[in-house]
């Protein structure tokens, strides 16, 4: 009977980065090779689904070695059909399990790893549901944290086309419109649609945006 066997963990590959221009960090995560049934594995789960995964609360938890292993082993029927991290995913749910993450498991791009990057604070309930943190602007002399939902951070990390421009520019820029909106008693498109309808393309400089994936 073939069983999963592992023979030791390889590190997750580095990314050539120049924290001094800017970037657009991609992938935001990515993980560490695995043996699993004999084959080193490197897991590519795609950065939405990278996000779910880091983020997953279930009361069981199990190692990334013993998840991914025993989904091997069970055949990863799925992921031609799916693509591995929705295959993954789908294989945890069906078993109600989550993964008790490591550091050794995963690396941020390391664009999130500068002293400098933004986080979360403690006491900021508005940030619990969110995985980054945008450094704060002052706009008309008032300092406004912007919110932006995982699943439209990972479009504009990902977007593949419109004019470059700074991301924190971009930021202002749309927290001044949603100024004049709010005298207007207006509805506000979410930062990503105002984004879209510009034609931007956002790149990051040093200590813009922070990356914080577990609630």
């Amino acid at each position: 009977m073939n069983k999963a066997t592992i023979h030791g963990r390889v590190p997750c590959l580095e990314i050539d980065f120049n924290p001094n221009q800017h970037c657009r960090p991609n992938p935001i995560v990515s993980f560490a090779s695995l043996w699993a049934q004999n084959v080193l594995w490197t897991p590519s789960f795609g950065d939405r689904h990278s996000l779910l995964l880091l983020r997953r609360q279930m009361p069981k938890k199990v190692s990334f070695q013993r998840a991914y292993t025993g989904w091997r082993a069970s055949g990863a029927k799925e992921v031609s059909e799916l693509g591995e991290g929705r295959a993954f995913l789908r294989w945890l749910q069906r078993h109600e399990l989550a993964i008790d993450w490591r550091e050794r498991d995963f690396s941020p791009h390391p664009y999130f790893s500068q002293s400098n990057a933004p986080k979360h604070g403690p006491e900021d309930e508005l940030a619990w549901s969110h995985s980054f943190a945008v450094k704060p602007v002052n706009v008309k002399g008032r300092n406004v944290k912007l919110y932006v939902r995982d699943e439209d951070m990972v479009s504009l990390l990902n977007m593949p086309y419109g004019q470059e421009e700074d991301f924190l520019e971009l930021v202002m820029r749309y927290v001044t419109q949603r100024f004049e909106w709010e005298a207007w008693r207006a509805p506000a498109p979410p930062f990503l649609d105002w984004i879209v309808s510009h034609g931007k393309r956002p790149v990051f400089l040093s200590g813009q945006l922070g990356f914080n994936p577990h609630p």
